[in-house]
């Protein structure tokens, strides 16, 4: 009897240690009647990536997660079509929020402590990208970016130096950093590489001073942008007075910039808007006057967007045709989203490559957990 590579591969991975079978329990939300999946359950934390990173391979096969189901924050894959899952890691000090699968790799970057790795999803093999302590003597203060550039070599990190703040990209073929270049008063993180030019860095400004309407426009920047051919820093998205920006990103193609724009003092009226890589053609492609939009993703094709609601406990997921502007509710997660990051209460949907699932995160059942919907 012949037996599939894809029979034999999920045969080994019930054996290999960790491994189980995940419990994806297929249901219908009770507002919208569409399909969601709980991907994960337990009294440990479950959660998928933060909103701009990649949870899924490129051939929507696995969807990789972290928990702290070990007693330490590890990364699971779950294979969509049959359940199966294992551990991908046995790591000391996961940043459990940078995981991110770069395109056409099949491998999850993750950071440990100042170790960058790569593991295979579907092989578990895993290589060392880069020591960053060995690579910059001294420093500390790791953080490595959940983008990457288009090809998947570069992602942006951080690093700091007798108080002193730098970013810098890593190859990830040739496992070296290149180019850094010191930041005048720090990051406030959310580093995100230009995927068709990989030299571009964006990142918050820190203090965040968009609130004070008495200040010059350039002290109140949302989002400050390194050009690392150079080391020039220079503000980037900048809000006109009475509004501030939050949870910026790239499209897939490095030449637009995504923000949420929303009211001060407040929330609402809120919109998500873009902007070329250059700053001009500013364009508003969705807003509302009562929906607290708070993290979006927009699917790599460009033609969708995918938005959560922070109103606590009672918040949809919102899908935006960007041609027509239509939207949809999809589904509603009604995570608790006080319980903020530590407690991993926010939403964060992320699109898949291929634009056919979305996965998020949900605290409703007291404890967050990995669901996922299928478009």
């Amino acid at each position: 009897m012949k037996i599939s590579r894809r029979s034999f591969v999920s045969a080994l991975l019930c054996l290999r240690p960790g491994a189980g079978r995940a419990s994806i329990r297929r249901e219908r939300d009770r507002r919208t009647e569409r399909e969601v999946w709980q991907i994960t359950e337990g009294d440990a934390i479950s959660h998928s990536c933060y909103f701009e990173a990649q949870p899924f391979t490129d051939d929507d096969r696995f969807l990789v997660y972290c928990s702290n189901r070990s007693g330490a924050w590890q990364l699971y894959a779950v294979e969509l079509a049959t359940g199966l899952s294992r551990q991908l890691t046995e790591a000391r000090d996961l940043a459990n929020m940078s995981f991110s699968i770069p395109p056409g790799a099949g491998e999850v970057v993750y950071l440990d402590g100042s170790r960058l790795w790569a593991t295979g999803v579907e092989s578990g093999k895993r290589r060392l990208i880069i020591d960053l302590a060995e690579a910059v003597p001294g420093a500390g203060g790791f953080a490595a970016g959940r983008t990457f550039s288009r090809d998947g070599v570069y992602t942006p990190v951080s690093y700091t130096i007798a108080g002193e703040t730098f970013i810098g990209r890593v190859n990830l073929r040739a496992g070296r950093l290149e180019e850094s270049a010191r930041i005048p008063g720090g990051t406030g993180g959310h580093l995100l590489v230009c995927p068709s030019d990989p030299y571009l860095v964006t990142f918050v400004r820190t203090p965040d001073e968009q609130n004070d309407m008495s200040l010059p426009m350039e002290r109140r920047a949302r989002t400050m942008i390194v050009d690392l051919r150079t080391g020039s820093v220079r503000p980037f998205l900048i809000m006109p007075y009475g509004w501030r920006a939050t949870h910026e990103y790239w499209d897939a193609t490095g030449e637009r910039f995504y923000f949420h724009k929303k009211k001060v003092p407040g929330w609402v009226p809120t919109s998500i808007c873009s902007m070329k890589r250059d700053g001009t053609d500013r364009r508003t492609h969705f807003a509302s006057e009562n929906l607290m939009l708070g993290h979006s993703m927009i699917s790599p094709d460009g033609r969708f967007i995918v938005s959560d609601v922070q109103k606590p406990g009672d918040n949809p997921l919102v899908y935006i045709d960007l041609e027509t502007g239509w939207c949809e509710l999809l589904c509603w997660p009604d995570s608790s989203v006080t319980g903020g990051h530590a407690r991993q209460a926010h939403v964060h949907p992320s699109i898949s490559r291929s634009g056919k699932y979305v996965a998020f995160t949900s605290d409703r059942t007291g404890v967050p957990q990995v669901y996922v919907v299928p478009l």
